[in-house]
């Protein structure tokens, strides 16, 4: 018995009339349509373009089809009900497969539009905000870039700025500029003093050429002149120990230096060394100072080494990362990364009278969450070292009109 139920498909062409071919190079006169109509699809490079086609709705008698051997189309054998059914199964598989493939193609045309509305979209802003940078915006933008602050340092200024101020109080360029100073001297962090039980153990790490021995002594004698003020104008115990036995004459400078100042000098090669005097002076020290190596701050096999001779157990030093002032920004972050694993709560800017410029420094140690202990100038041990404080920053901005009476009301605390 013929299986009667009509089964609905569809067909696209360019026409109703290239349709109608189609079917009946297939089918013969065997078919009737039911319905057409005009859809568009997607088109066109990256399928970004819509075409229109003609979508034809129609119903075969599956008791015949067109064989090429029997002319245009010849009558053959009814199918059975199981073949019937198995035909039709097929048809609905594949009618269902090109329903979803049309769907999931819409879904990359439409996602597609709107990536590039969204780019174009970016663009304009861009454009926009660009075009419509305040002249306050752009003058401290130069500003700061002379003063050689990190680009992302001068965009995080930018935006308080923009969060800030409106656009009548931007007309006011003091104002503007006197709020740009307090915010990079709120920016700027220094470490506070630490009470240590004795001995209190100063250890300065960082790349070679900075200037670490001579900024050991500087704080040698710092601590001595402290020392005396506080304790009835007399001398403490305090010995140095040099761990650097790569720089020829390291051992002798640190000697001039102690028998100026009536000090021990020791030298550690070995970690064991390192803990045999310390245990041999700890009792009897109020500080002792420890000489370091510099290394480049890529030389990861030889920091971690020296990590490893200073890990003395129970000597709790207070470790310094020292750094030249010069040192451009991405140099600096490369530094302060490479020597993270010391531990160091604090660096000491060396050389500062050799720069101009600060804005890589504050730059580098805000983006790092890092405080700043002293700065160093100049070769006489025994007074170019200074406790920093945010004021002889802001005072060094170049270009910058900085009020010295507030910067002083408000970050005098810090001296």
């Amino acid at each position: 018995m013929a299986y009667e139920e009509e089964i609905e498909q569809t067909i696209t062409g360019r026409t109703y009339e290239e349709c109608k071919e189609k079917l009946f190079n297939t089918y013969g006169k065997d078919f009737r349509i039911t319905d057409k109509k005009i859809d568009f699809r997607p088109g066109g490079f990256l399928y970004l373009k819509k075409k229109p086609v003609t979508v034809v709705t129609y119903v075969v008698n599956h008791q015949k089809s067109y064989s090429p051997d029997g002319g245009r189309y010849s009558y053959q054998e009814k199918y059975s009900e199981e073949e019937l059914m198995a035909k039709n199964r097929e048809a609905i598989l594949q009618n269902q497969s090109n329903v979803m493939l049309n769907k999931t193609i819409n879904e990359m045309s439409k996602t597609i539009e709107d990536m590039k509305n969204e780019m174009s979209n970016q663009l304009k802003n861009i454009s926009i905000s660009a075009q419509e940078k305040h002249e306050s915006i752009k003058r401290i933008d130069e500003m700061l870039e002379q003063n050689e602050f990190s680009f992302s340092y001068i965009n995080m200024i930018e935006e308080k700025i923009r969060n800030d101020f409106s656009l009548e109080q931007l007309d006011n360029f003091d104002l503007v500029e006197r709020r740009v100073v307090d915010w990079i001297g709120e920016s700027i962090s220094v470490a506070k003093d630490t009470t240590f039980r004795p001995p209190h153990v100063y250890i300065i790490v960082g790349p070679t050429g900075v200037g670490k021995t001579t900024t050991l002594v500087k704080l040698a004698a710092q601590f001595v002149k402290n020392y005396a003020t506080t304790h009835e104008g007399n001398r403490p115990e305090i010995c140095f120990i040099t761990t650097d036995t790569m720089r020829v004459g390291a051992m002798e400078q640190l000697e001039r230096w102690g028998k100026h100042m009536g000090s021990r000098v020791y030298k550690a090669e070995r970690a064991e060394d390192l803990k045999t005097l310390y245990d041999e002076n700890r009792a009897n020290m109020d500080a002792i100072f420890i000489d370091t190596s510099g290394f480049s701050p890529n030389d990861a096999t030889h920091i971690a080494q020296m990590k490893l001779l200073l890990e003395v157990p129970g000597m709790s030093p207070d470790i310094y990362l020292a750094f030249t002032a010069g040192t451009k920004a991405r140099d600096l972050q490369n530094i302060m990364q490479n020597y993270e694993p010391f531990g160091y709560k604090s660096v000491i800017v060396t050389k500062c009278d050799e720069s101009e410029q600060f804005g890589n420094v504050i730059s580098v140690l805000f983006d790092k969450h890092k405080s700043i202990s002293y700065i160093t100038h100049g070769q006489v041990a025994s007074r170019d070292i200074t406790k920093a404080n945010v004021i002889d920053f802001l005072i060094r901005l170049e270009n910058f009109k900085v009020d010295r009476i507030h910067i002083e009301d408000k970050f005098g605390d810090d001296r």
